[in-house]
């Protein structure tokens, strides 16, 4: 079974991971090393509370990584992986934001 909220933790570990390797191949180590601690906290967050903020907080990391993946130095092969990850992890998390947003409007209302 498909699970949104699975995919995109690990579509936000993935690039930690990444952003983590990244502090020691790139010339502005701090960046990465910020990014890396960005993409880790917000998925923890998602992980723990489950929460629409999380989901749109990793939405925003991932389109400021696909906004720059065409002007990294890097081979086209990375260029190609930075975006197609990034624009995978904005799908999935527009998906989990849609169905959080579906299920709590279908709940009835209890007076």
């Amino acid at each position: 079974m498909f699970n949104a909220r699975i995919a995109l933790i690990l579509a936000g570990l993935t690039f930690a991971t990444w952003e983590t390797i990244d502090i020691f191949w790139i010339s502005f180590p701090a960046a990465a090393a910020v990014f890396a601690a960005l993409f880790l906290s917000g998925t923890i967050w998602l992980w723990r509370r489950d929460s629409v903020r999380a989901a749109m907080a990793l939405m925003l990391l991932f389109a400021f990584e696909a906004a720059v993946a065409p002007t990294l130095r890097a081979m086209t092969v990375t260029k190609v992986a930075d975006l197609t990850l990034a624009l995978t992890g904005i799908a999935l998390a527009m998906t989990v934001v849609v169905i959080r947003r579906r299920t709590r409007a279908s709940q009835p209302i209890s007076a």
